[in-house]
């Protein structure tokens, strides 16, 4: 029987959804703890890996796979994979590409509203008797007449902009590869040659690129210092795109409004983590493309493609194959 090992610790319902569409004559295994040690002990005896969370795939785990045929990503990031190991031993990586983009854009919009609104420190207002309609109503901003950027136009992106275009916001973007003019014109958007160029232009700065050797970091003192004075970032991409110490130094100064943060430089958060301490901070585990469907369709398409490949029915998930 295929042993399909799932590369973190899922317990309750995620890991009953997980067995839940796990079809008969095949072996589902969690890990018992999410450590890097019990994944080598339990790797040596998978047909295939179930890569989530943040442990590496890496030399040593693969060294002791003996068995391995196929990685499949339940999401799209392989910043947790180690792309030359894999290479070397022609092991085949697959993702199901925008598998959890509507319920990421939902979460980036969400997150965009709440600073706008203030909505975490008019709660905790409320909650605490102090009832100040007017003065708290003028602190809030509407979203409509707002410029947002979006840095990467994937299919994430792409459903963030639409969402925009029906509050009235105006929206430009850049990326690596521009959209077509009909696509440009469907979604409402403007394209802008580079992120330096963006950064002045916006109340609201939205990241959903991934992350590269390159733009680690790139949103930093000096681009902080292009942005207009009170705008709004927004991330669920990726933490290392931000220098923390750069965002935090912005925010208790009031250079930026607020921030939206679903992913962090390092996860999960430290406990003396700056960030904590700002109330104009949202913070979220990472979970903006985690709801009950985008979960039960991240593992139901995962183990498909672990049936397929395993029937040898390659065709049927061609499209689904990581291209390093």
């Amino acid at each position: 029987m295929p042993k399909i090992l799932h590369t973190a610790r899922y317990v309750d319902e995620p890991w009953r959804i997980l067995k839940s569409v796990t079809p008969n004559g095949f072996e589902v295994k969690t890990l018992d703890e999410p450590t890097h040690e019990c994944l080598v002990h339990e790797a040596s005896d998978a047909d295939y890996f179930l890569v989530s969370g943040r442990l590496t795939i890496d030399e040593e785990v693969l060294s002791v796979a003996k068995k391995l045929k196929m990685i499949q990503r339940t999401g799209v990031g392989i910043e947790m994979l180690d792309k030359e190991s894999i290479k070397a031993r022609n092991i085949p990586v697959y993702v199901n590409a925008g598998v959890n983009a509507r319920s990421v854009a939902e979460h980036a919009l969400t997150l965009m509203l709440s600073c706008l609104k203030r909505i975490t420190i008019i709660d905790k207002q409320v909650r605490n008797g102090i009832w100040k309609k007017q003065i708290t109503g003028v602190s809030c901003h509407e979203l409509y007449g707002k410029t947002v950027g979006l840095v990467g136009m994937g299919a994430i992106g792409r459903l963030v902009a639409g969402y925009l275009k029906c509050f009235g916001a105006k929206v430009l973007y850049t990326d690596l590869f521009r959209q077509s003019d009909s696509q440009e014109k469907e979604l409402g958007t403007s394209f802008v040659k580079s992120f330096e160029e963006l950064l002045p232009q916006v109340d609201i700065l939205s990241f959903h690129c991934p992350l590269t050797d390159t733009n680690k970091g790139f949103f930093n003192e000096d681009a902080i210092a292009l942005m207009k004075d009170g705008a709004i970032v927004v991330n669920t991409a990726r933490g290392k795109l931000i220098d923390d110490g750069a965002l935090c130094k912005a925010l208790q100064s009031g250079k930026l409004r607020a921030a939206g943060l679903d992913v962090h430089y390092e996860e999960p958060m430290p406990a003396n983590d700056p960030l904590k301490n700002l109330d104009n901070v949202i913070l979220s585990p990472h979970i903006a493309g985690l709801s009950f469907e985008s979960f039960h369709t991240m593992m139901e398409d995962a183990i498909k493609n672990i049936v397929a490949f395993e029937s040898g029915n390659l065709d049927s998930i061609k499209d689904k194959i990581l291209k390093w």
